[in-house]
């Protein structure tokens, strides 16, 4: 009698790697973007008359990219939650722990409902 397969789990897995894979690469990314775009700044904040706005503007660019990969880091996450969501099965019954992004809203509940007004915990 042969045991029907879920691939499911392989799917979570998977999904897990690419999110994990495009937040890594970006940061390297990120990282290489950094260096290259310092070199002009460096050069520009040795022109006493331009460093100042220079500073400022070399700020600016640092938080627009900080802002764009992490932008990209946010949806990949976002897109690797929907797909585990639109999967049916329950991941933990696969061995599969939750993802450290997600709210663990039953553990809240159960946190909540240990609390009774009125009630002192030491």
């Amino acid at each position: 009698m042969s045991q029907k397969r879920s691939v499911e789990p392989h799917l979570r897995g998977l999904v897990d790697l690419i999110s994990a894979s495009i937040d890594e690469g970006t940061r390297q990314v990120e990282s290489v973007h950094r260096r290259i775009a310092d070199i002009p700044f460096t050069v520009l904040g040795k022109i006493k008359p331009i460093a100042p706005v220079s500073s400022v503007v070399h700020m600016i660019e640092k938080k627009i990219t900080h802002s764009a990969y992490d932008t990209v880091r946010f949806v990949s996450k976002v897109g690797a939650q929907a797909v585990h969501n639109a999967l049916p099965t329950d991941p933990v019954r696969h061995g599969i722990s939750k993802p450290d992004y997600l709210i663990d809203h039953e553990a809240i509940r159960q946190q909540a409902g240990k609390k009774k007004p009125g009630s002192k915990k030491s």
